[in-house]
């Protein structure tokens, strides 16, 4: 009886041993299924991902021609030309096939907006542009408001010191005011960086900026997003003298295109002896004459000094030397969509003639 016991027992072992193998066995099988069917979803995923990249890529070009197009007639840029018209460009875009995914397509003057860089002058990149350091205290009146508490008074001050130290070169360590920011303050932050002393190359910098951050480039103000109305292009050439020497540098002039600026930048470009609401008044004015409209066509054209004449924009007072009628820079937004899965690229382009010069270049999936 004993030894029947003792055989059974033994039989039970093997038995939940077996059981255990096997339990042990269908576990690694369904990870490895479960891996395969991620591998092959993450296949499929970055299949489309690559296609729709292309549509996009497409995008892009499509973006291209239509300035080239624009380019070959010459003179102003505005709002109103084919390639600032999102309709147009859905219109154009219905009649086309992609491979995969639907394409929306938008397009930006770079030089209608305000130019981070020229708050200092060059080439010696050393003092405030003086004019754009006023501009950008107009700017902040509308795109981030001050309110009357203690703590907010002299933000914005703060800001525009602590950019100017940003970009300034070859004043040593000296900061702006009280407020200003070199490497002394950066350096001794959690995560340690330098200044950047120099132009900014990309927009995201701003937020290394001291008093700048990316709630405040995205927090959306009376309608806009001060990231939105920013660019850090707009670079010329410029021929200086240099030890007797002609040296090949460059320049920010900041001058803002009139014929594209959105109604913060309009407001921001006109001088604190309108009052604000004068300012308002007028950048309102501008805004609505450039987009009026008949039936099909505008119902005024945009030359000469129109924004000098045209009904409530009289005695502005705008700087000749601040504003242009015309770009060579552009931001192409090209995004491909398909099935919950979207790929966009953003692209900078400075237009030279009919040819372009690609500036910058951002992908973005999800």
């Amino acid at each position: 009886m004993g030894k029947q016991r003792a055989m059974a027992n033994e039989k039970g072992v093997v038995l939940l041993a077996t059981l255990a193998m096997m339990l042990a066995l269908f576990v690694l099988v369904s990870e490895a299924a479960r891996l395969a069917r991620q591998e092959l979803a993450a296949a499929g995923h970055a299949s489309v991902a690559s296609e729709l990249r292309a549509t996009a890529v497409s995008g892009v070009h499509i973006g291209m021609a239509f300035l080239s197009a624009d380019g070959k007639k010459g003179g102003t840029d505005t709002v109103q030309e084919e390639w600032a018209d999102e309709e147009k460009l859905k219109a154009f875009i219905s009649g086309l096939s992609f491979d995969r995914g639907q394409l929306d397509l938008t397009i930006t003057d770079e030089l209608g907006k305000v130019q981070v860089n020229a708050l200092v002058t060059y080439p010696e990149a050393k003092d405030f542009n003086t004019d754009q350091k006023k501009l950008w205290e107009r700017f902040f009146e509308v795109v981030n408001k001050e309110d009357e508490s203690l703590e907010s008074l002299g933000e914005n001050t703060a800001i525009i010191n602590a950019m100017k130290d940003w970009l300034d070169d070859g004043d040593g360590d000296a900061t702006s005011g009280f407020s200003g920011a070199e490497d002394d303050y950066y350096l001794n932050l959690e995560d340690p960086y330098p200044c950047g002393n120099g132009p900014l190359r990309h927009l995201d910098e701003m937020a290394r900026i001291k008093g700048i951050d990316e709630e405040l480039l995205t927090r959306e103000e009376a309608g806009y997003r001060l990231k939105d109305l920013l660019t850090v292009h707009g670079e010329e050439p410029a021929n200086v003298k240099d030890d007797g020497e002609t040296v090949r540098r460059f320049s920010f002039p900041g001058r803002v295109n009139i014929n594209t600026a959105e109604f913060p930048v309009l407001f921001a470009l006109m001088p604190k002896t309108l009052s604000p609401m004068e300012r308002e008044m007028v950048a309102t004015s501008m805004v609505e004459y450039r987009s009026e409209k008949g039936e099909e066509e505008f119902s005024h054209p945009l030359d000469g000094e129109w924004y000098n004449t045209c009904p409530g924009c009289e005695n502005n007072g705008i700087k000749k030397a601040m504003i242009r009628t015309d770009s060579n820079v552009f931001a192409i937004t090209a995004t491909a969509v398909d099935e919950g899965t979207r790929v966009g690229i953003r692209a900078v382009v400075r237009r030279e003639g009919t040819t372009f010069v690609v500036l910058s270049w951002q992908e973005t999936d999800a």
